[in-house]
């Protein structure tokens, strides 16, 4: 249960100070809300060494302070990512668009879709991962997305603030991604093959679970057996959808949206589909750890609990 003040905090961080920091001039107010998130990484001392402590055991040998380095990203990208719940709704068009991403390998994708394809966008908490969508709908592809947060309930058991902002944060990238989104489960199971035959979804690989769970595969992972669900792998092989992996960087100006090469599930079993994927995902964790949403989980992908 969260303390007063700390109730308090979040709701002046999501009532105030967010929303006055998205009238900044851009650079500004991502250079503000990264030195937010050096008060929180500082605030956070036992999460922050417990992030760093997970980054040491899948990438060993660096020093102490390269580790403080990338956690002190990982809490400046989350507070960056929030900001962006305020800029949403000024990022529906090209242009708009245009001016805070960089698009890159776009044109394997419009060709997939000029084919008809069904088309999964398969992802990882990496980075601002959330502009997939912003992006492609404002060049004109409608997209839908699995998402684990319920705008209708708490599931999660979330403090007020923190829910009331995660409610915001769905309903602008709903209105952005102009697709269906939907909650992983077998009770959606219908509604999300046939939005896939309408619209690309987005799935990230990278979603944790206890070991044992059902639907889970065995695929190297930092050096370590670990599980992933192959539940998007079964999705496209029962829509013929392809895999199109994507990442979303950020640099200095901006950020840049890249599509990696297609993947096909089809030829191949599930476990060496989700292998190639996951290998890849290691890798672009591996250029800069710091931007890793799933530190804290890194246990649960390596079968500890």
């Amino acid at each position: 249960m969260l303390q007063p003040f700390e109730h308090w905090d979040l709701a002046l961080k999501y009532r105030l100070l967010f929303p006055v920091l998205s009238h900044f001039p851009r650079y500004i107010a991502y250079r503000l809300a990264s030195l937010y998130g050096k008060w929180e990484c500082a605030r956070q001392k036992e999460m922050a060494e417990q992030i760093a402590h997970q980054m040491s055991r899948a990438i060993p040998g660096e020093s102490a302070a390269q580790y403080r380095q990338w956690t002190d990203y990982f809490y400046g990208l989350q507070q960056r990512e929030i900001l962006d719940t305020w800029r949403y709704p000024h990022l529906r068009t090209v242009e708009q668009v245009a001016k805070t991403i960089e698009v890159r390998n776009f044109q394997q994708v419009l060709e997939a879709r000029r084919d008809g394809r069904p088309m999964i966008f398969a992802g990882a908490h990496l980075g601002r991962f959330w502009m997939l969508g912003v992006t492609t709908a404002a060049y004109g592809i409608a997209t839908g997305a699995l998402a684990r947060d319920d705008e209708e309930r708490n599931t999660w058991g979330l403090a007020g603030p923190e829910y009331r902002y995660r409610k915001l944060k769905l309903s602008r990238l709903r209105a952005c991604y102009r697709g269906d989104f939907l909650m992983p489960g077998a009770a959606n199971m219908r509604p999300l093959l046939e939005a896939l035959r309408r619209q690309p979804f987005a799935i990230l690989l990278d979603v944790p679970y206890a070991k044992g769970s059902a639907g889970l595969v065995s695929v190297p992972f930092f050096g370590r057996e670990a599980f992933f669900p192959e539940g998007t792998i079964k999705l496209a092989k029962k829509t013929g959808a392809l895999i199109q992996p994507f990442c979303v960087e950020e640099h200095r100006h901006g950020l840049i949206l890249d599509f990696l090469p297609a993947h096909e599930a089809g030829a191949l079993p599930a476990d060496e589909s989700m292998a190639l994927l996951v290998a890849d995902i290691e890798r672009r964790i591996r250029l800069n750890p710091g931007r890793w949403w799933q530190w804290p989980a890194l246990p649960m992908f390596w079968g500890e609990v």
